[in-house]
Formats: structure tokens, C-alpha cells, sequence
């Protein structure tokens, strides 16, 4: 992976006429490509209908294909800058993809556009990129991260749960008098519908967006970060400040990583009257991060992870229907165990789970295993295992008339795929 482009960076570094000021160009990327075998997964419009197995040929978003170009010239002494664009091609994405949607067409995604200056002072980033406080929940010494990554849905995230055939709703009259039971119309799911990233997210802030963000320079062995932009109409944010601190050390027996990140996010509103509305248009609070640590000595290595999403509910999601006992806080909570015995295996086991996602008193969960063989720096061969559940407990309409109990399948997905660095 490092030759080719050492060799164009020499190369276009000798063009220039000026050494002292000679620019330096790199040129690379990846493609990672997988098989998933599923089991229990269903699409939207028909769960627990159609067959029960299902083979994927996807994408994988853990570590999607991409190429990037980048450039850095110095500037004056202890100066630099440069500039980044890195483009996604996303083809039959994995956490795309379900029965119903088995081959989705290419499409490309931006994934950074940047411009930056690096000083003694610091580094200063403007552009389409990482927020300050972006991947500080996923800290990982496991080396497992293409198979086993934090986000558990970007593998199957398409997929929906089935309705267990003991899911039932109960009724009741307009005096609130118990009426009876009555099972589920399965294949209309009763407003119960979920999938895979319906159900667990590991909410790492606000992803990539146009910002402006500062790095420190490095305080001993902690580096601070702050940022501020937009997000996308998608996004439905007006505003982005994150906050960021990671640090690498030396500790007993090993090295640790530490980050921690803020983040603090206004919607837009759906209307102009509702854009600066505190009431219909509530921030979004977002915090947490994650440690990891390293035994040198044996290879074994533990990775902790917790970040909570709050979001006040607007009064239209309040009163709605189907809005009683809406989550306002969600929880993501997790533990990986690695075993890295050298730079060529890697081996983890992992679980996960996400908290009020949705509702109160709703769980989303993983519990699974990866290996990645790695007999070059070009190369990757991987295979994982993984359950994914789901459970959500009563819950009734804002009028009381109707209680819901939906009961769910787990849904099993075994992947394989190779990663190619060029």
C-alpha cells in the first residue's frame, strides 16, 4: 500500500522547482467486498412472509469501498497544508440490502472534502468531514474493526424483525374497561415495525457535515478538538458544535485510548415559523466515548464503549397516536474482548446494546465474534457471526384504547468477505 504512492509523491515532488516549497500527492483506497447469510431477516413490506434464508452479495459498510487523493505542501518551517477528497462508491450496501432489495444500483457518496493548516499552534480543517467529537465512542485495539465494528447495523441494518405469532394487543373501552385480547395482524405489524437500525445505533454524533474544526496541539497525551457546522437537509440540523478529547498512553502492562466527545445539535423544523421554536424545534445532546486497552505482552485486549442521544420530544411527537411512552433518552452500551496475538490475526467477541431507541422500556442487542487474517498491509480476509434481538415491552396508544405486546424474532447473519488496499 505504501510504495505506489511514496512513488508518486517522490515523483511529482521532483517536478517542482522549488524543494522547499515541493508538494506531496497520495492516491489510494479500498475495495471490501462480502457475502452475508441470513437467517430470520425480513423486508418491511412482508414480515415473517417469504423465505426465512436469505444470501446477500454487499458492499461493507463497516469499511465501505472508497478511493481518495490528498496533497500537502510546507508552508513555511513548522507549516503545512494540504487537502483531502475522499469519495464512497456504494454498491449493494450492506446495511442496505434486504429481500425485497437484494441488488441496489452504484451510487457514489462524499465522504470528506477538506482543506487544512497544520501548525505548531494546531490544526485547522474546513469542509465536509469528521465533527470534533466523531468516532470518540469507537476507540479499538482489537484490529477486528472491519468484521466486528461499533455500529452493529451497518451489517444488516435493512433487515427486519418477524413478529413472534405470541404477540397480542389488549383492548379497552372509552370508559378505560378491559375488553379483551386480540392477536396481531403479523404482516401489518400494527405500527410495531423494526429493524436492525430502527433498533440499535451506536450514535456517533452527527457524522460527517461541513464544519470548521481545531485540533490542538498535542497537551502531553491528551489532544482537544472543537468544531462547528451544518448538516445536511437529510440531517435535519441547522447547527453542529462538537467538542472532542482522545489520548493515547503508555499504562501497566500495555497502551490505552481514551476518548470523550459533546455534542450539541438544533433542528430545523419543519416549517419557517418552527425553525427557531425551542418547543417544536429541540436540541439534540449527544455524549459519551469509549476506552480500549492493549496487553503488550499477550496480545489480549478489552474495548468499553457508552454513549447517550438526547432529544426532547416536539409537540407534534407528543401528542401523535401512536406517541405514548416515545423515548426522549437513548442508550448505547458496549464490550468487545480481543485476542491479537500478532499483526496477522485478530479475534474478538463482542456485545452490544441500544436503550430506548425508540420507546421506553425497548431493547436493541448484538452478541457476536470476528476474525480478520491479515498476511499483508494490502490485504484482508474476514469472517463473523452474530444475533441480533430485539424486545420492547408494553405499550399503549395516547387514547388507551389499544396495549401492544409485540414479540420478535432474532435475526442471524454470517458474513465473509475479503478487504484490498491499493
Amino acid at each position: 500500500m505504501g510504495s505506489p504512492k511514496s512513488l508518486l509523491a517522490i515523483t511529482v515532488s521532483s517536478l517542482i522547482a522549488a524543494p522547499a516549497l515541493a508538494a506531496e500527492f497520495e492516491v489510494g483506497g479500498q475495495v471490501n467486498r462480502a457475502v452475508m447469510f441470513v437467517e430470520d431477516g425480513y423486508a418491511p413490506d412482508y414480515l415473517g412472509v417469504g423465505s426465512s434464508t436469505e444470501f446477500y452479495h454487499v458492499d461493507n459498510r463497516n469499511s465501505p469501498t472508497r478511493v481518495h487523493i490528498g496533497g500537502t505542501q510546507r508552508l513555511m518551517e513548522g507549516w503545512t497544508g494540504g487537502a483531502l477528497v475522499e469519495v464512497g462508491i456504494l454498491s449493494n450496501p450492506s446495511n442496505d440490502v434486504n429481500p425485497e432489495e437484494k441488488s441496489i444500483d452504484g451510487d457514489f457518496d462524499q465522504r470528506i472534502t477538506d482543506a487544512f493548516i497544520d501548525s505548531p499552534y494546531g490544526k485547522i480543517t474546513v469542509g465536509h468531514g469528521e465533527g470534533a467529537a466523531y468516532n470518540t465512542g469507537r476507540l479499538d485495539y482489537s484490529g477486528t474493526g472491519v468484521i466486528s465494528f461499533r455500529n452493529p447495523s451497518l451489517i444488516g441494518g435493512g433487515l427486519s424483525y418477524a413478529l413472534k405469532d405470541s404477540s397480542f394487543k389488549r383492548k379497552f373501552d372509552a370508559n378505560g374497561n378491559f375488553t379483551g385480547t386480540e392477536t396481531f395482524d403479523l404482516q401489518e405489524g400494527d405500527n410495531n415495525r423494526t429493524s436492525i437500525s430502527g433498533s440499535i445505533r451506536d450514535y456517533n454524533f452527527e457524522g460527517r457535515h461541513d464544519r470548521i474544526r481545531y485540533d490542538s496541539p498535542r497537551i502531553g497525551p491528551v489532544t482537544l478538538s472543537a468544531s462547528t457546522g451544518h448538516g445536511s437537509d437529510s440531517d435535519n440540523y441547522e447547527t453542529i458544535t462538537q467538542f472532542g478529547m482522545k489520548s493515547g498512553l503508555r499504562v501497566p502492562g500495555g497502551r490505552m485510548l481514551v476518548g470523550l466527545g459533546y455534542s450539541i445539535a438544533t433542528r430545523k423544523g419543519e416549517t419557517p415559523d418552527q425553525r427557531f421554536d425551542p418547543d417544536a424545534d429541540p436540541d439534540v445532546t449527544t455524549y459519551g466515548g469509549s476506552v480500549s486497552y492493549f496487553h503488550s505482552n499477550t496480545g489480549f485486549n478489552i474495548t468499553l464503549a457508552a454513549v447517550n442521544y438526547e432529544a426532547e420530544l416536539t409537540t407534534d411527537e407528543r401528542t401523535g397516536t401512536f406517541s405514548s411512552t416515545r423515548s426522549e433518552l437513548g442508550q448505547f452500551r458496549y464490550i468487545k474482548l480481543g485476542y491479537r496475538p500478532s499483526r496477522h490475526h485478530a479475534f474478538d467477541i463482542h456485545y452490544g446494546e441500544t436503550r430506548d431507541r425508540n420507546k421506553d422500556d425497548e431493547k436493541g442487542s448484538v452478541v457476536g465474534a470476528g476474525y480478520v487474517w491479515s498476511p499483508t498491509e494490502m490485504f484482508d480476509i474476514y469472517a463473523g457471526a452474530k444475533i441480533h434481538s430485539f424486545e420492547r415491552g408494553e405499550w399503549c396508544t395516547s387514547s388507551g384504547r389499544t396495549c401492544y405486546n409485540p414479540k420478535y424474532e432474532d435475526i442471524t447473519i454470517v458474513t465473509t468477505g475479503g478487504r484490498v488496499k491499493f
